[in-house]
Protein backbone atom coordinates (compact mmCIF):
# COMPACT_ATOMS: atom_id res chain seq x y z
CA UNK A 1 0.00 0.00 0.00
CA UNK A 2 1.04 3.58 -0.61
CA UNK A 3 -0.25 6.31 1.23
CA UNK A 4 0.57 10.01 2.38
CA UNK A 5 2.47 11.23 5.08
CA UNK A 6 0.26 11.46 8.03
CA UNK A 7 0.70 14.26 10.19
CA UNK A 8 -2.18 14.23 13.11
CA UNK A 9 -2.82 17.17 15.29
CA UNK A 10 -4.88 18.89 17.80
CA UNK A 11 -5.82 21.03 20.98
CA UNK A 12 -6.35 20.32 24.05
CA UNK A 13 -6.81 22.36 27.68
CA UNK A 14 -4.25 21.31 30.28
CA UNK A 15 -6.07 18.24 31.67
CA UNK A 16 -6.64 16.56 28.27
CA UNK A 17 -9.51 17.67 26.92
CA UNK A 18 -10.54 18.47 23.29
CA UNK A 19 -13.97 19.94 24.06
CA UNK A 20 -16.40 20.47 26.99
CA UNK A 21 -19.13 17.36 28.46
CA UNK A 22 -21.58 18.62 25.84
CA UNK A 23 -19.24 18.22 22.76
CA UNK A 24 -20.33 21.04 21.45
CA UNK A 25 -17.48 22.18 19.12
CA UNK A 26 -15.22 25.33 18.43
CA UNK A 27 -13.96 25.09 21.64
CA UNK A 28 -10.55 26.22 20.85
CA UNK A 29 -10.51 28.38 18.01
CA UNK A 30 -11.50 31.12 20.05
CA UNK A 31 -9.00 31.24 22.48
CA UNK A 32 -6.30 31.12 19.49
CA UNK A 33 -4.96 34.62 19.01
CA UNK A 34 -3.54 36.18 15.42
CA UNK A 35 -0.07 34.57 15.56
CA UNK A 36 -1.40 30.95 16.81
CA UNK A 37 -4.01 31.18 14.26
CA UNK A 38 -1.40 31.98 11.25
CA UNK A 39 0.61 29.11 12.70
CA UNK A 40 -2.05 26.92 11.97
CA UNK A 41 -2.90 28.08 8.98
CA UNK A 42 0.84 27.72 7.66
CA UNK A 43 0.64 24.23 8.53
CA UNK A 44 -2.76 23.49 6.36
CA UNK A 45 -0.71 25.44 3.34
CA UNK A 46 2.39 23.39 4.00
CA UNK A 47 0.34 19.97 3.46
CA UNK A 48 -1.45 18.74 0.20
CA UNK A 49 -5.01 17.29 2.05
CA UNK A 50 -6.81 18.27 5.77
CA UNK A 51 -8.75 15.24 6.97
CA UNK A 52 -11.93 14.96 9.27
CA UNK A 53 -14.53 12.99 10.64
CA UNK A 54 -18.10 13.58 10.30
CA UNK A 55 -18.42 15.08 13.56
CA UNK A 56 -16.41 17.66 13.33
CA UNK A 57 -18.22 19.00 10.60
CA UNK A 58 -21.31 18.80 12.35
CA UNK A 59 -20.40 20.17 15.83
CA UNK A 60 -17.41 23.23 14.17
CA UNK A 61 -18.54 23.18 10.87
CA UNK A 62 -14.75 23.91 9.91
CA UNK A 63 -13.55 25.86 6.17
CA UNK A 64 -10.69 24.31 6.83
CA UNK A 65 -9.03 26.71 4.51
CA UNK A 66 -5.66 28.81 4.61
CA UNK A 67 -6.70 32.33 5.37
CA UNK A 68 -4.55 33.85 8.31
CA UNK A 69 -1.35 33.42 6.03
CA UNK A 70 -0.70 33.75 2.34
CA UNK A 71 -0.70 29.63 0.60
CA UNK A 72 -3.06 27.38 -0.98
CA UNK A 73 -6.33 25.64 -0.21
CA UNK A 74 -5.21 21.87 0.77
CA UNK A 75 -7.67 19.50 -0.63
CA UNK A 76 -10.96 18.75 1.80
CA UNK A 77 -11.58 15.00 3.08
CA UNK A 78 -14.44 14.15 5.08
CA UNK A 79 -15.02 11.29 6.45
CA UNK A 80 -18.72 10.22 6.61
CA UNK A 81 -19.84 6.79 6.11
CA UNK A 82 -23.61 7.68 6.04
CA UNK A 83 -23.40 11.40 5.32
CA UNK A 84 -24.88 12.72 8.54
CA UNK A 85 -23.45 15.84 7.78
CA UNK A 86 -25.53 18.97 6.43
CA UNK A 87 -25.34 19.61 2.43
CA UNK A 88 -25.07 23.10 3.76
CA UNK A 89 -21.81 22.46 5.41
CA UNK A 90 -19.10 25.41 4.96
CA UNK A 91 -16.42 22.30 3.53
CA UNK A 92 -19.07 21.51 0.53
CA UNK A 93 -18.43 25.22 -0.72
CA UNK A 94 -16.41 23.63 -3.30
CA UNK A 95 -15.41 27.33 -4.54
CA UNK A 96 -13.10 27.81 -1.40
CA UNK A 97 -11.26 24.55 -1.87
CA UNK A 98 -12.06 21.12 -3.73
CA UNK A 99 -13.75 18.29 -1.31
CA UNK A 100 -13.57 14.53 -1.49
CA UNK A 101 -16.13 12.82 0.82
CA UNK A 102 -15.74 8.62 1.56
CA UNK A 103 -18.59 6.97 2.26
CA UNK A 104 -20.08 3.27 2.85
CA UNK A 105 -21.85 2.14 -0.24
CA UNK A 106 -25.12 1.89 1.58
CA UNK A 107 -25.14 5.92 2.08
CA UNK A 108 -28.15 7.36 0.95
CA UNK A 109 -28.54 7.83 -2.78
CA UNK A 110 -30.02 11.40 -2.76
CA UNK A 111 -27.69 13.41 -0.62
CA UNK A 112 -24.75 12.13 -2.71
CA UNK A 113 -26.27 13.33 -5.69
CA UNK A 114 -26.84 16.49 -3.86
CA UNK A 115 -23.37 16.85 -2.96
CA UNK A 116 -21.94 15.50 -6.61
CA UNK A 117 -24.37 18.01 -8.27
CA UNK A 118 -21.97 20.49 -5.52
CA UNK A 119 -18.94 19.54 -6.73
CA UNK A 120 -17.91 17.55 -4.73
CA UNK A 121 -15.86 13.70 -5.15
CA UNK A 122 -17.36 10.90 -3.75
CA UNK A 123 -15.39 8.23 -3.24
CA UNK A 124 -17.30 5.00 -2.46
CA UNK A 125 -16.15 1.90 -0.40
CA UNK A 126 -17.77 -1.35 0.57
CA UNK A 127 -17.82 -0.94 4.18
CA UNK A 128 -20.94 -0.52 6.67
CA UNK A 129 -19.88 1.85 8.70
CA UNK A 130 -16.25 2.49 9.12
CA UNK A 131 -13.89 3.98 6.11
CA UNK A 132 -11.34 1.50 5.60
CA UNK A 133 -8.53 3.67 5.97
CA UNK A 134 -5.87 2.19 3.84
CA UNK A 135 -7.77 1.85 1.13
CA UNK A 136 -8.38 5.31 1.34
CA UNK A 137 -5.36 6.41 2.31
CA UNK A 138 -3.71 4.57 -1.26
CA UNK A 139 -6.26 6.18 -3.64
CA UNK A 140 -5.72 9.75 -1.79
CA UNK A 141 -1.62 8.94 -2.80
CA UNK A 142 -2.52 8.05 -6.38
CA UNK A 143 -4.05 11.46 -6.76
CA UNK A 144 -1.31 13.26 -5.72
CA UNK A 145 -1.36 13.48 -2.14
CA UNK A 146 2.05 13.29 -0.46
CA UNK A 147 1.21 15.05 2.83
CA UNK A 148 -1.87 14.71 4.45
CA UNK A 149 -3.28 16.42 7.83
CA UNK A 150 -5.83 14.78 10.56
CA UNK A 151 -7.40 17.22 12.03
CA UNK A 152 -10.33 15.45 13.62
CA UNK A 153 -12.36 14.43 15.49
CA UNK A 154 -11.20 12.25 18.93
CA UNK A 155 -12.75 8.69 17.10
CA UNK A 156 -10.51 9.30 13.68
CA UNK A 157 -7.39 9.85 15.59
CA UNK A 158 -7.85 7.06 17.51
CA UNK A 159 -8.80 4.73 14.07
CA UNK A 160 -5.26 6.51 12.43
CA UNK A 161 -3.25 5.33 15.50
CA UNK A 162 -4.56 2.07 15.73
CA UNK A 163 -4.06 0.90 12.34
CA UNK A 164 -0.46 2.60 12.56
CA UNK A 165 -1.15 5.25 9.87
CA UNK A 166 0.35 8.40 11.68
CA UNK A 167 3.59 9.86 11.44
CA UNK A 168 4.09 12.91 13.45
CA UNK A 169 1.61 14.24 15.93
CA UNK A 170 1.48 17.56 17.25
CA UNK A 171 -0.22 19.15 20.60
CA UNK A 172 -1.01 22.65 21.16
CA UNK A 173 -2.13 22.35 24.82
CA UNK A 174 -4.10 25.71 25.66
CA UNK A 175 -4.05 27.34 29.12
CA UNK A 176 -7.04 26.27 30.37
CA UNK A 177 -8.90 23.80 32.55
CA UNK A 178 -12.46 22.10 31.00
CA UNK A 179 -13.02 19.11 33.70
CA UNK A 180 -15.72 16.84 33.08
CA UNK A 181 -15.72 12.60 32.98
CA UNK A 182 -17.42 12.61 29.74
CA UNK A 183 -15.82 15.16 28.26
CA UNK A 184 -13.77 14.11 25.07
CA UNK A 185 -10.06 13.52 25.06
CA UNK A 186 -7.77 13.80 21.81
CA UNK A 187 -7.75 10.21 20.85
CA UNK A 188 -10.92 8.61 21.64
CA UNK A 189 -11.87 4.93 20.57
CA UNK A 190 -11.71 1.98 22.76
CA UNK A 191 -7.98 2.58 24.07
CA UNK A 192 -4.98 -0.01 24.46
CA UNK A 193 -5.86 -1.84 27.58
CA UNK A 194 -1.91 -2.61 27.75
CA UNK A 195 0.82 -0.40 28.45
CA UNK A 196 3.25 -1.91 26.35
CA UNK A 197 0.32 -1.74 23.31
CA UNK A 198 0.67 1.92 23.79
CA UNK A 199 1.83 4.49 20.49
CA UNK A 200 5.50 5.04 21.36
CA UNK A 201 6.40 8.93 20.33
CA UNK A 202 9.62 11.10 19.60
CA UNK A 203 9.54 14.29 20.95
CA UNK A 204 10.94 16.39 17.69
CA UNK A 205 10.66 20.40 18.59
CA UNK A 206 8.45 22.09 21.87
CA UNK A 207 7.87 25.62 22.57
CA UNK A 208 5.29 27.94 24.60
CA UNK A 209 3.73 30.78 21.92
CA UNK A 210 1.78 33.26 24.34
CA UNK A 211 1.12 30.39 27.17
CA UNK A 212 -0.15 27.82 24.72
CA UNK A 213 2.30 24.80 24.74
CA UNK A 214 3.39 23.22 21.23
CA UNK A 215 4.44 19.65 21.42
CA UNK A 216 5.76 18.07 18.31
CA UNK A 217 6.77 14.12 17.95
CA UNK A 218 7.73 11.40 15.39
CA UNK A 219 5.59 8.57 16.10
CA UNK A 220 8.31 5.27 16.81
Amino acid sequence: MSRPYVILGGFMSVDGKSAPANRKGRAFTPLLNEKLLSRLHKIRADVDAVLVGAETVIEDDPKLTVRAVQGNNPLRVVLDSLVRTSLNSHIYKTEDSRTILAVCNNAPEDKILQLKEKGVEILNFDCDRRIPLRDLLDILYHKGIRRLLVEGGSEVRWSFMKERLTDEIFVWITPSIWGGRKAPTMVGGEGYLERDHSIKLKLKNSEIVDDTVILEYHVL
